[in-house]
Parts: structure tokens; C-alpha cells; sequence
């Protein structure tokens, strides 16, 4: 595969990452949020400051989490072109190895 096709495939698999992830820790973090203070005060529906403080730590945990897979997805992404290079400079190496 190309180093187009290598940049589209890391692209469209860290950008799907990337959402579900902060979608599945931002839900979480306001869940959280929301159940201690339900917990604490007994009370529901919550106030205005509750909910948001459960924005706040949504949209927190989100970026957390985003930035994380979006790193380690970055790390991932130059190891497989490492390794490709690595891989094409044995086979030039092969080539090369085979005229002489």
C-alpha cells in the first residue's frame, strides 16, 4: 500500500477512534457527575450548577481522552510507516544485491 493510501487508512481509523472514544468518556464523566450528586443531595431533577459541572467535566473528559488516543494513534501511524521503510530499503537492498 502507498503512503496516500497508508495516510487515509490512519486517518479514518483515528478520526473513528478518536469520536467513539470521547463520546463513551464524556457520557461517562457527566453520568458520574450526575449520580454522586444525585447521591449526595437526594434530589432530582439536578440544579443548573450540577448540570453544569457535569458539562464541564463531560467536555474535560472528552479532550482527555481524545488527545490520548490521538497520540497514541499518531505513535502507531510513524511505527507502521518506520517499519514499511525499513521494509522497502531491504528489498532495494536485495536489488541491488542481485546486479552485482
Amino acid at each position: 500500500m502507498g503512503i496516500i493510501g497508508n495516510v487515509i487508512k490512519f486517518f479514518f481509523r483515528a478520526f473513528f477512534r478518536i469520536v467513539f472514544s470521547s463520546l463513551l468518556f464524556a457520557i461517562i464523566g457527566a453520568g458520574l457527575v450526575l449520580l454522586i450528586s444525585f447521591l449526595v443531595t437526594n434530589t432530582w431533577p439536578p440544579t443548573t450548577l450540577t448540570i453544569a459541572a457535569a458539562v464541564v467535566i463531560a467536555v474535560l473528559a472528552a479532550y482527555a481522552v481524545g488527545m490520548t488516543v490521538l497520540v497514541g494513534e499518531a505513535i502507531g501511524a510513524v511505527r507502521d510507516a518506520e517499519q514499511d521503510v525499513a521494509k522497502g530499503v531491504g528489498e532495494l537492498e536485495g536489488k541491488l544485491e542481485g546486479k552485482k
